[in-house]
């Protein structure tokens, strides 16, 4: 068990570090993608995810043991999701349209 958690690591971080030396500063080549930011960054309260341009989106938060903890729809540019309940830790923000999927890392304090 332990080693298909450090292999969904290391495959997220992967996947995150190949993306994130083909996206540069999170802007993409073409502009029919979607790129998402996360603030505040480390955050305590709220996560709020800003699209650049409006599209039909969902979002899925996992920890970092792979488990699903937040399934949810973007319906607008700036979408805001309570995390006051969370426990203090590292997050894989997922959000998804019909083209692509863009992981990011989330801290919680």
């Amino acid at each position: 068990m332990k080693q298909k958690i450090l292999l969904f690591i290391l495959l997220l971080s992967f996947s995150t570090a190949t993306f994130a030396q083909s996206a540069g500063n999170t802007q993409f080549a073409s502009n029919s993608e979607t790129v998402f930011n996360i603030s505040p960054n480390p955050g305590v309260n709220e996560l709020n995810i800003r699209l650049s341009q409006k599209t039909d989106a969902a979002v899925e938060v996992y920890n970092l043991l792979g488990r699903k903890i937040y399934t949810g729809k973007l319906t607008t540019m700036h979408n805001a999701i309570d995390i006051s309940s969370w426990k203090s830790g590292i997050y894989l923000v997922k959000v998804i349209t019909d083209k692509k999927s863009i992981t990011k890392r989330f801290v919680k304090k």
